[in-house]
């Protein structure tokens, strides 16, 4: 058995760009990281000379990912200006914790991108929501992805 702590989310980032290798820009105030990397759906099957069922892995779901994010003028701006019909690449770098003897892991992937307002609530943090659209399937490095990979 494997003895170690888990890890906290705390410090993990997300960062977009234009290319694999550009300049990142992060993306402040995330308030969760929704599943992005899920497993394959199951394909059921069955014959008529048996009882029971069985399930194989099928294709994984390219469902959308929702990320609520805090609210700052700033920031909204910027991801309001992003091209809608443009796949950009998205990072999701883990805490430096992570990897005490190198880079932490950074899982990637290209997505089109909407930005939308979430309920406004009493008492509540102005939040919207940034949804990826994946169109590739994710990858995973030690660190960000720089030019001499």
């Amino acid at each position: 058995m494997e003895v170690g702590t888990p890890y906290s989310t705390i410090l993990s980032k997300l960062y977009y760009s234009e290319t694999l290798e550009g300049e990142k820009k992060q993306v402040s105030w995330v308030q969760e990281i929704p599943d992005f990397d899920t497993a394959p759906e199951g394909i059921e099957f069955s014959a008529l000379d048996t009882d029971y069922t069985g399930q194989v892995p099928g294709r994984r779901s390219a469902d959308a990912i929702p990320i609520p994010v805090l609210f700052t003028k700033e920031q909204h701006d910027v991801l309001k200006t992003l091209d809608k019909t443009k796949d950009y690449y998205w990072f999701i770098l883990l805490p430096p914790e992570t990897n005490p003897s190198g880079e932490p892991p950074c899982f990637y992937f290209q997505a089109k991108v909407r930005l939308g307002m979430n309920a406004l609530s009493l008492d509540e943090m102005l939040q919207e929501t940034l949804t990826l659209y994946k169109s590739t399937e994710v990858q995973e490095s030690e660190g960000l992805p720089t030019a001499s990979e």
